[in-house]
């Protein structure tokens, strides 16, 4: 199949590239137009490369391989790349771009490298374009930042006509850019054998440029923007307290980033932002360009602001004037136009994490403290914001008609720069086409535009959409600035000169809506019965910004609720003691040191109005932790769980040690008559191939109701069936020396440790030996390294009774097993000795003391089924200082045997007699010496181990297949 692909295509690109030969006086002439050359030859060249350039396979528009941009330039703007190359399911997301010219004139000019290479670049994802005439194909490097003067040593391949006339030539272009290689990563692969920058150094300069992406490098000049708007501000403006320069600079900046967005989407009729200054000072001419906005637009951005608008208010104009040159369409890489709105958003929210902090002589730009605590500002990626809306507002809209849909109301009540927002409208958006698209009569007057034969909404149509679906909440006022902003412009995103003068003309009204009251400045977890009896201060009554959603949404709230909330809501610990004790009055679900994000889950659950659907992006501790049991009681209890998915160890945001899940329910109110379905529980091995290779396994409602959320597999889910649990016969425990004098800190003479606690040599027969984590191993103790001074209690002045726990809990036959471990690694402590906090331990019940033997049950807990299934429920594995979880150690499964039967007791001596030999085995291993005794012990103990791992299997019924799986996993 992949060299017939390629036998056609070099077929009929040698028929392209003879023909172009026979008449080249003609297509090298001027006359001969960019549109006609694109007709002729650049369209059938890739339709010979396997693209459906035609959209002869995919007619919807919002699913299209190849999206062609026909229009003709507008002065020096353009909307689009000539040719974008779409690969299913990600129609969203272009893999590759290609400039087009006409075969007359010099193709490799700076000023056409640079034109591509923007194109590229601004689209983010994209490593490498192409840029043709088809007489030529030259393939150019994205990665860098793009500047004119080194453009043109940006080009990393070259075909010619005689190239295409080459079989090996071709080939090469061939298993680059056709379909085929680029579905299978081909660029990507080739851009990863590319040259990369090394060092601080290389970062700025590598062969005349910046290796350096869009969102970093707009965020990086956003942050100089801001910081040069603040000085001068605050140097001609002195009375500007801290709040009212942020809010002033911010708005500054939002105004510029949407003349130039209008600018550059020719929404416009032509630049202006490049002329402030013209006639008079730049800051001048923004302000007259923002009035004359105002009237257009509407919306929070242009909204007359009463300091910046104010005649009296003054600028360093030199300074305004270089940011607005140096962010006009003549001199700026950025292309408003390209850059995906998600990126934008990205890129504010980082943003947002920083406020300007002015005192009498100086202004500085700083974290918010909030951000501060939490270790920085995590923007959810795109891919996650797809999924969750998908499985959110994509299930309650699908097979639903515009009108039902109009009935719909779907929020975000963390909402930050907008992102889940600007999801669920793309959503909307495209869900719309197609419906129209499919059903043509069911569309009203004024909902569409007809456009090359194909249905698109009209602006009139997105705002209804916009007004009547989309909520949001933010405690933070420039937050909610943002999201307005990030929503204005995806309204605005395919809309021309015409398409928006022609809706003012008709409308009689501004193109913006005014989104104050889908989009509200509020605290969504805070009311405001927090301030009666309360004594806060203007301040800090601002700081908390209380709010009541039956104030903001009334409607919506007396209709029931939300159809969907969804996000990724805030993260971390409350430290303010009067927020805290309000969130534990007002949230059962937040107790003790809980984490914000539980009292955000149980608020958007009430939120929710019957069938109403949440999908979360949380930390996974909430599968882990027994301090969220409460979170989970009061999900069950009001809602069904759809689906979990956890990431494990994989990294969504690139904080260190933050791994979180997805979580999506279903509210429920009352008895329901729809049959429940099972909970998908789904985990990550690889984050890359998500959500594509993602495994569920389904859990009944009485699996839920037992508080087991995780397990990866059928086999897990199985095994946590079996019966009993650890902790119904024995005692688990973390106790240790360390803990019985824990919080006395120091002590006049030194530290507790030094005055009680030495290594080395037993000082006095009468001191007493304990354990530590590093003493212990599979089945091998080793001790007399560490020693408790036999008259601990007068030399630290204490009772036993003070003691957290007692000593005798310890001086017992027991097992102990390493805290610090991503798996159980458990020994026999037949000496009863002491242990430090590193060391957990195991303690038969009195009911089972003489029942079963702790041999038995070690062989269990060291056996590779119990590695597999421990591994698979704490998750640690990978982890920095993994830490064996007690509570995940209860739950692990025991197979009891009854002694009383013949089978069973003759298994469970032959078990036992196994870990005798075991240990035995372990000691000599390692008191070998020579290398002939040590292969010779290690052989003994890996045979001892299969021989235990094969009755441990029996003893659980596991299939052949069962045991392949745990065989693979890794010990």
């Amino acid at each position: 199949m992949t060299a017939k692909g390629f036998d056609q295509a070099f077929q009929a690109v040698q028929k392209l590239a003879t023909d172009f030969q026979a008449a080249s006086n003609h297509y090298l002439s001027p006359a001969y137009s960019e549109a006609q050359a694109r007709k002729d030859f650049i369209d059938k060249f890739f339709i010979a490369l396997g693209w459906d350039v035609n959209n002869e396979h995919h007619p919807n528009p919002f699913e299209q391989e190849v999206k062609v941009e026909r229009a003709v330039s507008v002065g020096l703007a353009q909307r689009h790349a000539d040719y974008a190359f779409h690969v299913a399911p990600r129609f969203h997301e272009p893999r590759f771009i290609v400039e087009a010219k006409k075969p007359f004139g010099e193709l490799a000019t700076a000023d056409n490298y640079f034109q591509t290479i923007r194109y590229g670049w601004n689209l983010q994802r994209i490593p490498l374009a192409g840029l043709t005439d088809f007489e030529q194909f030259h393939l150019l490097d994205c990665r860098y930042t793009p500047n004119i003067d080194t453009a043109i040593d940006r080009c990393q391949e070259k075909w010619s006509l005689q190239d295409y006339l080459d079989r090996d030539k071709f080939a090469r272009l061939y298993w680059l850019i056709s379909r085929e290689a680029v579905a299978n990563g081909s660029l990507e692969k080739f851009a990863e054998t590319l040259p990369r920058p090394r060092g601080k150094g290389a970062q700025r300069v590598l062969v005349g440029g910046a290796y350096q992406r869009i969102d970093e490098s707009f965020l990086e000049k956003l942050d100089e923007y801001r910081d040069t708007l603040a000085r001068g501000f605050k140097n001609r403006n002195p009375d500007l307290d801290s709040e009212t320069l942020t809010e002033a600079t911010q708005r500054t900046l939002d105004r510029l980033v949407f003349m130039r967005f209008l600018e550059d989407k020719v929404i416009e009729p032509s630049p202006f932002v490049a002329k402030f200054g013209e006639g008079g000072t730049a800051w001048h001419g923004f302000v007259a360009a923002s009035r004359r906005l105002d009237g257009i637009y509407n919306g929070i951005v242009f909204k007359r602001h009463d300091i910046l608008d104010a005649p009296d208010f003054r600028v360093d104009d030199e300074a305004f004037g270089d940011i607005c040159g140096d962010l006009s369409h003549k001199n700026s890489p950025y292309d408003f136009n390209a850059i995906p709105i998600h990126i934008l958003g990205s890129i504010y929210e980082r943003f947002l994490g920083n406020v300007i902090v002015a005192t009498d002589k100086r202004v500085r730009v700083e974290q918010k403290p909030e951000v501060r605590k939490a270790g920085g500002v995590y923007y959810t990626p795109d891919y996650i914001v797809r999924y969750i809306v998908e499985n959110t507002v994509g299930n309650l809209i699908d097979g639903k008609t515009p009108d039902q849909i109009a009935e719909m109301r779907f929020g975000d009540i963390a909402c930050g720069s907008g992102s889940f927002l600007l999801g669920i409208y793309d959503v909307l958006l495209q869900y719309h086409a197609k419906y129209y698209n499919d059903h043509p009569r069911k569309a009203r007057k004024g909902d569409c535009v007809t456009k090359d034969g194909v249905l698109h909404l009209s602006l009139e149509k997105k705002r209804e959409i916009l007004l009547n679906n989309i909520y949001g909440v933010d405690k933070d006022a420039q937050a909610v600035e943002v999201t307005q902003l990030s929503l204005y412009l995806k309204l605005l995103e395919e809309e021309t000169i015409a398409s928006a003068r022609g809706y003012q003309l008709k409308m009689h009204a501004a193109i913006l809506p005014p989104l104050h009251k889908n989009i509200v400045c509020g605290n969504s977890l805070i009311g405001r019965d927090i301030l009666n009896g309360q004594l806060f201060c203007e301040e800090q009554e601002r700081t908390l910004n209380p709010m009541n959603f039956e104030d903001a949404f009334l409607q919506i709230m007396k209709a029931g609720g939300f159809d969907a909330i969804l996000g990724n809501p805030p993260y971390g610990i409350v430290f303010d003691k009067q927020v805290k004790e309000y969130l534990e009055c007002h949230f059962p679900t937040f107790v003790r040191n809980n984490d914000i994000y539980v009292a955000f889950c149980e608020r958007a659950l009430a939120l929710l109005h019957s069938n109403g659907l949440f999908g979360y992006i949380i930390p996974n501790t909430f599968l882990l932790g027994p301090y969220f049991d409460d979170l989970k009681r009061h999900i069950l209890q009001r809602a069904s769980v759809r689906r979990i998915v956890d990431f494990g160890i994989n990294q969504v945001f690139p904080k260190p040690n933050v791994f979180t899940a997805l979580l999506f329910l279903e509210r429920r109110t009352g008895a329901s008559t729809r049959p429940e379905p099972k909970a998908q529980i789904g985990k990550m091995a690889d984050i890359e191939s998500f959500p594509l290779a993602t495994h569920f396994v389904g859990l009944d409602r009485a699996a839920l109701e037992s508080l087991r959320w995780t397990p990866s597999s059928p086999l897990v889910a199985r095994l946590l069936q079996c019966r009993p649990q650890l902790a119904q016969i024995a005692e688990v425990k973390d106790v240790g020396l360390n803990y019985w004098t824990e919080g006395r800190g120091k002590t006049r003479g030194g530290s507790i440790a030094d005055r009680v606690l030495y290594d080395g040599k037993r000082e006095d027969p009468r001191d007493r030996p304990y354990l530590k984590g590093r003493d212990v191993d599979r089945y091998l103790i080793s001790f007399g390294r560490h020693w408790l001074r036999h008259d601990y209690q007068k030399r630290l002045n204490l009772r036993v009774d003070t003691f957290r726990f007692s000593p005798d809990f310890l001086e017992r036959a027991k097992i102990v097993y390493r805290q610090t471990a991503d798996r159980i690694i458990a020994s026999l402590d037949s000496k009863k000795l002491l242990t430090d906090k590193t060391l957990h331990v195991i303690v038969l019940k009195s009911d089972w003391s003489t029942s079963m033997d702790l041999r038995y049950m070690l062989a269990l807990l060291n056996s590779r089924l119990m590695t597999y299934l421990y591994k698979a429920l704490s998750q640690e594995e990978g982890r920095t200082f993994a830490q064996v979880k007690v509570f995940r150690v209860k739950q692990l499964p025991i197979r009891l045997l009854e002694l009383s039967d013949p089978r069973d007791k003759s298994c469970h001596e032959r078990i036992v007699r196994l870990v005798d030999q075991m240990q035995d085995a372990k000691k000599k291993l390692a008191a070998a010496r020579s290398d002939k005794d040590k292969n010779y012990y290690e052989t003994k103990c890996a045979a001892l181990d299969r021989e235990i791992d094969a009755m441990v299997y029996e003893l659980y019924s596991m299939t052949e297949e069962e045991i392949r799986i745990v065989e693979t996993s890794e010990r």
